[in-house]
Parts: structure tokens; sequence; C-alpha cells
């Protein structure tokens, strides 16, 4: 028994690699036989039916798998809806929707042909048994490839197929159905979509919330208004969401091009600043107001007015930050009074706001940070100008008018009495313009430290003129302050 179970092993093996050599070398040769045929009907050289005629002399099973790879291959937005009509003549979609919906696959085919909208009932009428036999991995995998392949056909005619593909009890089938659904951008799958995301919010759907978000990011700004019920849904987290959506696509569209209120629905947009900017969830609040600062509106200014001033501190974070585009300044006032803010990251996100306001909202960041008595909000100012770049405007406003320049050079002092002269002393060492070092040099010596004395002794050994007289008496003033403020501290 046991030679006779080793000979069938050993049979099993020698007929496995023959029958696997034999396979490659048909479908050798059958990809030098179609290659140039699948070259042309890419190019659109060669019509639907003459390729039905040319492929369709693929018989054994190596052809046919050779035939459905360079046709998959050259699949173009141009040439789509041929290659798919070129499908169901071969008797591609028909072996497909076999292997994924088993007995039903002859009305889905027929649905399909016809292009009819995915139906929106959800209900799963399979057998009992066939709910967890389904599930295994084993026999899924199948199902989930059969499907991928039916929803790369256009999309008219891969709709009926992925809305079906929903009801598999795999988790890996409708994973596939849910990322080509969101692929395509089927109008209709907006609420299947949704209906699996409120499964997954509520239900605990064994399709991971990622899979589902990503599909439903995959709509454009003009498939916003598909997702206004389910803004004002019951679940809050399917809100939050829902919304959060909405803020990517917008995102993503506002940077191919500047968004106004005319790229949204009037429906929309009072669903967003009626009931998410007053959700009862922080969260949604939070997230409404990255979508509602592309309608620039009076009605949006006071929203977001109303947000900054919010109780929880992610709504008032995530509301200066959307304030800070120059469509918004004349809420520069209401994102100063976010410097004092008490959470840290409010104060950050304020200074950053401003920033992005342009000289408007630099010269109310600079004012307000010479008057200001806060050591935490001046400290916070601070590290946000070194870190975003900010000191070289300050340098360059030294040149600048009047105002300006004694704008300029009280910021400069303030930030020297903090401390924080890194920057600003590297900067006095690379300049050149001989009006902004000496009065760099006049600011920075207000308050001297070692590493301003190397650079002003630099400056005067290798400069001349007014620079160098003057770095000499500066570096001569800042040398005795120094010893003297040193002499102090020792006795003190």
């Amino acid at each position: 028994m046991v030679m006779s179970v080793n000979l069938v092993f050993m049979f099993f093996v020698f007929y496995r690699r023959l029958s696997r050599a034999r396979y490659f070398t048909e479908k050798d040769a059958a990809r030098d036989r179609y290659f140039a045929p699948a070259e042309s009907f890419g190019r659109g050289d060669l019509s639907v039916e003459r390729a039905a005629e040319v492929f369709g002399s693929a018989s054994s099973h190596a052809e046919i798998d050779t035939v459905e790879q360079l046709l998959r291959q050259r699949i173009t937005p141009v040439n789509l809806v041929a290659t798919t009509e070129l499908f169901f003549a071969l008797g591609f979609v028909e072996r497909w929707a076999r292997a994924s919906f088993g007995r039903r696959w002859k009305k889905l085919v027929e649905r399909s042909m016809r292009k009819e909208h995915a139906s929106l009932d959800l209900t799963v009428k399979h057998p009992p048994f066939w709910g967890t036999l389904g599930k295994f991995r084993l026999l899924a995998v199948p199902r989930a490839l059969a499907l991928d392949n039916l929803g790369r056909l256009a999309p008219a005619y891969a709709e009926v197929f992925l809305a079906e593909g929903l009801k598999d009890p795999s988790p890996y089938v409708r994973r596939i159905a849910i990322e080509n659904l969101g692929r395509n951008r089927f109008p209709q799958a907006v609420p299947l979509l949704l209906e699996e995301l409120r499964k997954a919010v509520e239900e605990g759907n064994d399709v991971s919330l990622r899979t589902m978000k990503a599909a439903l990011v995959g709509y454009q700004i003009e498939d916003c208004n598909l997702f206004v019920p389910y803004i004002t849904h019951q679940a809050r987290r399917v809100r939050f969401f829902v919304v959060d959506t909405l803020r990517e696509i917008c995102q993503r569209a506002a940077g191919e091009g500047l968004l106004a209120k005319n790229d949204f629905s009037p429906t929309f947009c009072r669903v967003m600043l009626e009931h998410a900017t007053t959700d009862d969830f922080a969260d949604v609040r939070a997230r409404s107001a990255w979508v509602i600062r592309h309608f620039r509106d009076e009605q949006t200014k006071e929203a977001l007015r109303r947000l900054m001033r919010d109780e929880n501190e992610f709504v008032r974070l995530h509301a200066v930050r959307a304030a800070g585009h120059r469509a918004y300044l004349d809420l520069t006032q209401d994102v100063v009074a976010r410097l004092t803010d008490t959470r840290w990251r409010v104060r950050e996100a304020a200074v950053g706001s401003l920033a992005r306001l342009g000289t408007v909202g630099l010269d109310e960041l600079y004012r307000y940070f010479v008057t200001c008595p806060d050591a935490f909000a001046c400290e916070q100012i601070t590290e946000e100008v070194q870190r975003k770049g900010l000191v070289d405007d300050l340098v360059g406003a030294l040149m600048s008018g009047v105002e300006e320049a004694a704008l300029a050079r009280a910021v400069i002092q303030k930030m020297a009495m903090m401390g924080k002269t890194s920057l600003l002393i590297d900067a006095l060492a690379s300049t050149t313009h001989s009006n902004a070092r000496i009065s760099l040099m006049e600011c920075l010596a207000t308050s001297p430290n070692e590493e301003l004395l190397a650079v002003l002794e630099m400056i005067a050994q290798t400069t001349s003129g007014v620079v160098k007289s003057r770095a000499s008496q500066i570096l001569h003033q800042s040398s005795s302050n120094l010893q003297i403020k040193s002499a102090t501290s020792g006795v003190n």
C-alpha cells in the first residue's frame, strides 16, 4: 500500500511537470501568434467583429489565457468600451460571471448587456450553509479574481456585477467590489458604499473602514451632492466619515484649481453650513471647516468665526487652519485672538494661518508679538517665525518703508531679548545689503551674546567703510556690556 501511494504521488508529480511544461509551451506559441492582432486592436486598427474572428480561434486553455492577458494589458480609456464588447463576444464575461456568481451568472450577464443600473437592495438571499462555506479563502479567491476582471469592464457594464458582489459572504470578494465601485465612480453606488460603511460602524463589518473610505474618496467634486442625505445620518461616526471623505475630495480638487461656492450645489452648501458646522459630534464640526472654507461667502465667514470660538480644542484648531487663506482676511482679528488660546496646538495653528494671510496677517502677528505680555504666546510665535522661514522676511522688511522697518526692528529686538537669535545671527553673517546689516547689528546689540560678538568681529575684519566702522563700534560696546553683565551676575 505504501509503495502504491508513492507510485501515485510520483506519477502525479511527473504528470504535473509535463502538463505545466506543455501549457507554457502552448502559451508562448499563442503569444507569438496573437501579439500583432492584440497590438492592432489596442490601437483601434482592428474592429470588434474582426478581432472576435481572430481571437476566437483560440481553443486550448493556454491560448484562451494568453488572449485574455494580451487584451487586458492593452486596455486604455479610449478602447475600454470596444474591449468590453470583445470580451462579451469571446465569452470571457460569461466565464468570469460563472466563476464569481455560480448559477446566477446568466441573469447578471443579460442585465449587464442591457446596461442596467445597480440595485440598491443589499438583502442577502443565499442558502444558510453558503454564509459559512463561502467565507473560506480557498473558495473565495477564484470568485474575487473573477469579480476583479468584471470590475475592469466599461463602467456601464460592470455596475451590475459589482453591486451583486457586495452581497458575497466573503470579505475578500466584497473588498474587490468596493474598490472597483469607487474607482468607476458610479453615482448609484454611493448609497451602496455608505450602507457598507454604516455596517462597518454599527455592526462590525468584516471589510475595513479604510477600504470603504478609499473607495468613497475616489469620487469627484461634482459628486458631493450624492453625500447630502448622509451628512445628517443618525449615526455620528457615519457622519464623521462622510464629512471627512468630503474634506479629502475638496482638498484634492482645490489642488487642481481654486474652488468657489458655485462648484457645489445650493443644497450641499446649506446642509454643510446649517448642520455639519453645528453637529453635536466635535469631530464632524472640526472636519466641516475644511469643506466650507471653499465656499468663500459671508455665511462661511460667520461659521468659521463661530468654530474658532468652539469649546472643543480640535474644532478650534481645524477652524483656525481653515481660515488661513487670503479669502478670509476679514477673519484676521479672530485668528489673532487665538494666539492666546489655552491650547498650544491652537496657538501654533494661529501663527501659521496669519503667515498664510500674507502681509496683512504678518503685520498683525508682529504687532501682537511686540506688545504681548504672555510669555507662552511669545515663545510660540518666535518658534513658528523661525520654523516657517520668516526671518528672511523680517530682514528684508528692514529695507522697506519707515513703518515696516520700525515694526521689523521691534520684532527683532524682542526676539533678541528672548534669546531667539540663532537664525538672526546667521542672517547677519550672510546678508550683503549694508543698511540691512547695520540695522540688524543694532537690533541684536540690545541683547548681545558670544555668538554675536564672533560674527561682529568677522564683519569688522572682512568688510570696509560704514559697515566695518559700525561693526567695530557695536563690537566694542557689546563686549563691554557683556563683561559688565557677567560681572554683575558673578557678584549676585
